[in-house]
């Protein structure tokens, strides 16, 4: 099949992430696969070289994200290539793909990937009749969890052409000779507990605060590693302070060896107030070291049990889990065994072969 996917760009979200671990899949299981971007001014060049390297093209329409004269590009590379199948995600290329759409080959089918549970369209009814005829244009909707498609039904007020596909990670990343070609220049000190928590700084959906409240409640030799870019990483850094707790806590900025500093830290957390279906989570699973995510959609569905989440904002449940895993070794070790175990339904090759299933299925 000749498959193209459709994004703003490769920026350092979770679903630009996901692209760049499922495209060479795709690609390496011979099909044809074309990526096309609005613009690549803030791309994160790992996730560039890891898709180029696995023969996958990609194609920058060199255009403002909401800018519509790339609708008039976009209509040129799907007539002139023949795609059979056409996969958007995110707001707005799926507005732009839809437009492309009425002019487009019969034979080339489109289908959408929603992956939040939130955005901003919701917040004014008035859109709901655009957005039932975008939607529309597609002839399946992928909704990454099950909370990601009842609230979408809710809003396009139809179930039609919506089903679920997980994401998913790869797991040989995790694997201990994958992870020992990576450093991280002895980042953490072993005198310490580290304790790392990966998340975009955007005090809309995640909460950095509550991580840094925990800290407060924990002995001096607890230290925070925050990975990660964003907005409000100032606000975050200003509230550090106002806590006297710079020395024990450290911004790291965007980090491409996650999976490695994962492996490394003592311990993962996720302070968040809603996910579509947390990556994070499921690579802090993987990683064969302790996990607690706060108790939201988009986490509590994709853990083992209620022992890996804490309540959304409480920092003195998570404080005293983290304590007691680190007095209880026998505990830690449980849950270390039951996560590794519990990740493996969401082998992101299994995930391919659902995509695949599904292309095939739509364009027949």
């Amino acid at each position: 099949m000749k498959i193209m996917h459709y994004i703003n760009n490769l920026g350092s979200g979770g679903a630009e992430k996901q692209l760049s671990s499922i495209l060479p899949i795709l690609q390496d299981k011979g099909h044809t696969v074309h990526l096309i971007i609005s613009n690549n001014r803030k791309n994160i060049k790992e996730y560039e070289q890891i898709i180029t390297d696995s023969g996958v093209k990609i194609t920058n329409l060199n255009q403002s994200f909401y800018n519509p004269l790339q609708v008039i590009r976009l209509l040129f590379l799907i007539r002139k290539e023949k795609f059979d199948i056409i996969h958007a995600h995110l707001f707005p290329s799926q507005y732009w793909l839809a437009a492309a759409s009425f002019f487009k080959p019969n034979k080339t089918k489109l289908i959408k990937t929603e992956h939040s549970v939130f955005n901003e369209r919701k917040k004014y009814p008035l859109l709901r009749p655009l957005e039932k005829v975008v939607y529309r244009r597609y002839s399946k909707i992928i909704c990454i969890t099950e909370e990601v498609k009842k609230n979408l039904a809710n809003w396009l007020q139809t179930e039609t052409n919506l089903l679920v596909i997980h994401n998913g990670i790869d797991l040989k990343l995790f694997k201990a000779d994958a992870i020992s070609n990576i450093s991280n220049n002895n980042l953490f000190d072993k005198n310490n507990i580290n304790i790392l928590m990966t998340a975009r700084f955007d005090l809309v959906s995640k909460d950095h605060k509550t991580a840094v409240n925990a800290l407060k409640l924990l002995p001096e030799n607890f230290k925070l590693f925050l990975a990660g870019e964003g907005s409000d990483m100032n606000k975050i850094k200003d509230y550090t302070a106002s806590q006297n707790l710079d020395s024990r806590v450290t911004f790291l900025g965007y980090r491409p060896d996650i999976q490695y500093l994962m492996s490394n830290a003592d311990i993962n957390i996720l302070s968040t107030h809603f996910e579509g279906l947390s990556g994070v989570t499921l690579e802090a699973l993987a990683s064969g070291k302790p996990f607690f995510g706060s108790n939201v959609t988009g986490v509590n569905t994709i853990v083992p049990n209620e022992h890996f989440l804490f309540e959304k904002g409480n920092y003195l449940e998570l404080a005293h889990k983290i304590k007691a895993i680190f007095k209880n070794n026998l505990l830690k070790e449980e849950m270390i065994i039951e996560a590794e175990e519990f990740i493996k339904q969401f082998d992101i090759h299994k995930m391919a072969n659902q995509y695949l299933n599904l292309y095939q299925e739509t364009k027949c």
